[in-house]
């Protein structure tokens, strides 16, 4: 009796043994098709194991990779790999990597071809005009929406393809986009300046001036930021607060004329003409022959009735722009407080003339 049992037991061991070891044949099997290039057998083989032996990672890996990735099918692959992920990630290939390597290997792969095929397309689609920038930029939109399917984890592209996004116009489709990828990435300046600057495209100023300030306090140095908040606020009639994004963009970027030139403009605006004189003279030690600034402090010295200086600046502005009619009856004005009234009244038909 007792031999009977341990008989029995060998024989439900030996059971065992050759049913696992059938899987194990359809995975050798199926890698040595892999090698070969032998893909519809190696499907067959590789789904014959995953019905054998189902808690086997390596077989979904091999089905992710070889058979649908390869095949573009990236649901299914994504499918496989997460398969393979929660079986075990630290079973060993034959070659000694983990399952989990070797899957972000290969998704990393896959990826980066389209990644890098869509960020070639859109340099392409910058440097171009007309038809060739609307097929480089659809080309390149392909390529990161499949590089999105390929790795729907990655945020780069989110990123990437938003941009392409925002060099076709379509408000919706950029929109989206900028849902998709603050998502991913929620406190990436560069995101949230895109995602202001959608908006402020839409007219939607107040969303905005919400993403443009969580840009600027997640990148206190970004001028790009400062200068379009600044350009909303002015949008909605919000001069100081317009005032004091380009105070601080210019403490970011304290040489850029064009945020000394604005500000300028801004403080005529509310009538603080010191400071706006002040703000074009810092225009001219960063380019003298910047005429629009010279233009700008003879506004300001008009406006502060100091007509011998206002004078000064409109005859500098107009010797680099000579043929400009506002400067000419700007000229033409602060003459005539002077009380040389014949001179302005010849300024004021060389302006005519030319209007």
């Amino acid at each position: 009796m007792r031999s009977r049992i341990v008989f029995a037991t060998l024989l439900l061991s030996a059971f065992f043994v050759a049913f696992w070891g059938c899987a194990s044949q359809q995975i050798t099997s199926a890698r040595l098709y892999i090698r070969q290039g032998n893909w519809e057998k190696a499907e067959e083989m590789l789904l014959l194991g995953m019905e054998l032996d189902p808690e086997n990672s390596e077989v979904y890996f091999h089905l992710g990779n070889s058979i649908y990735g390869r095949k573009g099918e990236w649901d299914r692959m994504n499918e496989m790999f997460d398969k393979a992920m929660s079986l075990g990630p630290r079973q060993k290939l034959p070659n000694g990597v983990s399952i989990g390597a070797a899957i972000d290997e290969a998704r990393t792969q896959y990826w980066s071809d389209y990644y890098n095929k869509g960020a070639v397309h859109y340099n392409k689609a910058v440097k171009s005009s007309g038809d060739e920038r609307e097929s480089a930029l659809q080309n390149a939109i392909e390529a990161f929406e499949t590089a999105k399917k390929v790795n729907p984890e990655d945020s780069r592209t989110y990123k990437n393809l938003l941009f392409a996004y925002l060099l076709t116009g379509q408000l919706d489709l950029i929109e989206r986009s900028v849902e998709e990828a603050l998502k991913m990435s929620p406190d990436d300046a560069d995101l949230l300046l895109a995602a202001g600057k959608s908006f402020k495209d839409k007219g939607d100023t107040d969303q905005a001036i919400e993403y443009l300030e969580k840009a600027m306090r997640r990148d206190p140095t970004n001028s790009r930021a400062a200068r379009l908040l600044a350009d909303t606020y002015y949008d909605t009639g919000d001069k100081e607060g317009a005032i004091f994004a380009y105070q601080k963009a210019i403490k970011r970027d304290p040489d850029n004329e064009d945020l000394h030139f604005n500000l300028g403009v801004l403080y005529l605006q509310i009538g603080d003409f010191d400071s706006g004189e002040e703000q074009f003279q810092r225009v001219l030690r960063l380019n003298p022959e910047d005429w629009q600034a010279a233009q700008g402090i003879g506004e300001a010295y008009e406006q502060k009735e100091k007509w011998e200086d206002a004078e000064y600046y409109y005859r500098k502005s107009l010797r680099q722009e000579p043929d400009n009619p506002m400067t000419l009856r700007a000229l033409a004005r602060v003459i005539y407080r002077q009380g040389r009234r014949e001179e302005a009244e010849e300024y004021l038909s060389q302006a005519k003339a030319l209007e």
